[in-house]
């Protein structure tokens, strides 16, 4: 690939105070097996980490499911081997489907015939490891962002079986199985890593066939727009990325490979730091009890060059000059309502509140006198279903939950 410098007008706040920690300390944990990984599919829950298919030293392309426990530092491997298409360039994310599952869901991997996407939506289930249900997806590209929110998966962006690359933004809601076409992104490319932070989807650099970009680009759900909110100070693509509160850890870069960064989503603040990690791209990366984990990548082309080192930093204090408020409670009840109403309980601080129908499109919106703590919500005029119920303070932070219309 050719890669040049791509600067755009609106600039990022880059920077800290001058007593703010700019080094990180990464401490090694237990090898990745056979071999280590680079372009898997990763993603995390509340008890373990996840990586799925990915190029290695023996082979370009895999099938194996491997789960990760961070108490134990210990990786095993998943049933689903002999299910999960051999592929590369996969992302992955939990969910949990209409029957109360909950699913890895595998999507965007590119096949063993270089550059044609895998057709459908492959899952895993989290219980056992044994192979789930497999879903249609209408639109594969290869090398897509995957992003959940209030258990609707978010997909944007990647190269389709024609070569071209893409712009689109699509959600799926895994309780229905159902897929809408959302607002485009502003650039066609491949984004490398997705991630969701308070109501709104976050794509940061990625490579367009030609040049890497350096964008940081972000949709709100609620209005189904997106928003330039930054440009970095240089094109990041290939890196890993995974979510602290209201930050987000870019880690490696096709050119820079000790590139190790955080950008705030709520101030656009970007710090980058220097570390004892060995440089890499194409890697994984989840965040733990505040310990910022990192694991297989690359360094170049060859699958000789494929990494299994696994490292960990402490990362709890490291982000505290701009900690997150916290999150505003939210309630709903009777959920489900088999009238169609609801009374939304909230903390006093809450000032909007909306509800979005499964399209993600706005179905109903009140403003809140301050000091009240709840409201009725009345849908007997909207058909059964499941609506997303979303709540804003003064200051823009949101809560959210699921209201059942019986």
């Amino acid at each position: 690939m050719k890669h040049r410098y791509f600067l755009r007008s609106l600039l990022l706040v880059v920077g800290h105070a001058a007593s703010a920690q700019t080094s990180l300390t990464f401490s090694p944990l237990n090898a990745l097996p056979s071999g280590g990984r680079y372009g898997m599919a990763y993603c995390q829950d509340a008890s373990a980490f996840y990586m799925a298919g990915g190029g290695s030293p023996a082979s370009s392309f895999n099938q194996d499911v491997y789960r990760y426990e961070p108490t134990l530092d210990v990786w095993t491997p998943g049933l689903a081997v002999s299910f999960l298409a051999s592929q590369r360039w996969a992302t992955m994310v939990p969910a949990t489907n209409g029957s109360g599952q909950a699913l890895l869901y595998i999507l965007s991997g590119a096949t063993s015939t270089l550059g044609t996407p895998v057709s459908n939506m492959q899952t895993v289930l989290t219980s056992s490891g044994s192979i789930g249900p497999s879903y249609t997806n209408p639109v594969p590209a290869v090398s897509a962002a995957a992003a959940v929110w209030g258990n609707i998966i978010y997909t944007y962006g990647g190269q389709l079986a024609s070569g071209s690359y893409t712009n689109q933004l699509r959600s799926y809601n895994a309780a229905t199985d159902t897929w809408a076409t959302l607002a485009p992104m502003p650039e066609a490319k491949v984004v490398y890593g997705g991630a969701a932070v308070n109501g709104k989807v976050y794509a940061i650099g990625g490579y367009n066939g030609v040049i890497n970009s350096a964008r940081v680009d972000a949709y709100d759900i609620a209005s189904n727009t997106w928003q330039a909110v930054g440009t970095l100070p240089t094109t990041v693509s290939n890196q890993a990325v995974t979510v602290q509160g209201e930050w987000l850890w870019l880690v490696g870069d096709f050119n820079n490979q000790s590139y190790l960064a955080a950008y705030n989503t709520r101030t656009g603040q970007l710090r980058t730091f220097t570390s004892n990690l060995p440089p890499r791209r194409n890697a994984a990366a989840a965040v733990r009890n505040s310990q910022l984990y990192v694991w297989g990548g690359n360094t170049a082309s060859a699958n000789s060059s494929t990494l299994a080192d696994m490292w960990v930093a402490n990362v709890g204090a490291v982000l505290a000059t701009a900690v997150a408020p916290a999150a505003p409670v939210l309630q709903a009840y009777p959920n489900p309502s088999t009238t169609g109403v609801s009374t939304l309980d909230f903390s006093s601080e809450i000032r909007t509140v909306e509800v979005l129908d499964v399209m993600g499109r706005q179905v109903m919106t009140q403003n809140v006198t301050a000091g009240t703590t709840s409201l009725q919500l009345d849908l007997q005029a909207k058909p059964a279903g499941i609506y997303l119920v979303r709540a804003y303070t003064v200051q823009g932070n949101s809560a959210t939950c699921r209201l059942v219309r019986e």
